[in-house]
């Protein structure tokens, strides 16, 4: 069993390099073999196609970023607090591997291009909207230094794409995001709400 999970993390590891080396489409299970150094027909073993393989990886990070988003509000009563610790983890992120908000942008465009992966996709947003609105739910009705109220939901997203498309547009050009625009986005947000 332990194999088995040694090797499908090898094989989403080779892939998450591959396709941020290149486009999904350029991208072939052979480049995923020779990098993970597992055969292909091994890979068909555990992923059925490049898609279902895409897939997974969108699955794991969507998963793994929106469990921690849940903690992050459920540990805090103050939005600015909630605000200021989830810039945080998003710079953590980066520090961490800047490389998979490339993947993500690039795996999200190139299915969009093609019939047969766009029902995937749209399951997938259809499962990152549902976590979405959980998560946004977590936040409630959130009060706007402008008198107004906005849907926890539609912060959050706000927040996210936000930081998301900053990190997309730097990486993409070869740049480090630097911490302090993370964080006057931050400011932003939390010189919006009360």
């Amino acid at each position: 069993m332990e194999n088995i999970l040694k090797r499908r993390e090898m094989i989403l590891k080779a892939a998450q390099e591959t396709f941020f080396r290149k486009s999904f489409y350029e991208a072939t299970m052979d480049d995923i073999a020779k990098l993970s150094g597992i055969k292909k027909p091994t890979i068909y073993y555990y992923f059925s196609s490049k898609t279902d393989l895409a897939s997974e990886i969108l699955e794991i990070y969507i998963k793994k970023t929106f469990d921690k988003i849940n903690e992050i509000i459920s540990a805090n009563k103050d939005i600015k607090k909630k605000i200021e610790m989830l810039i945080d983890y998003y710079i953590n992120l980066l520090e961490e591997d800047a490389k998979i908000f490339i993947v993500m942008e690039r795996i999200f465009f190139d299915f969009m291009q093609k019939e047969e992966s766009k029902n995937k996709i749209n399951e997938l947003y259809q499962k990152l909207q549902n976590k979405q609105k959980k998560t946004g739910k977590l936040l409630g009705e959130i009060n706007l230094v402008s008198g107004g109220k906005i849907r926890g939901e539609l912060f959050l997203f706000s927040l996210i794409a936000s930081l998301g498309r900053v990190i997309f547009e730097n990486t993409s050009q070869g740049k480090n995001t630097k911490k302090d625009d993370l964080l006057s986005i931050g400011d932003i947000f939390i010189a919006s709400v009360q």
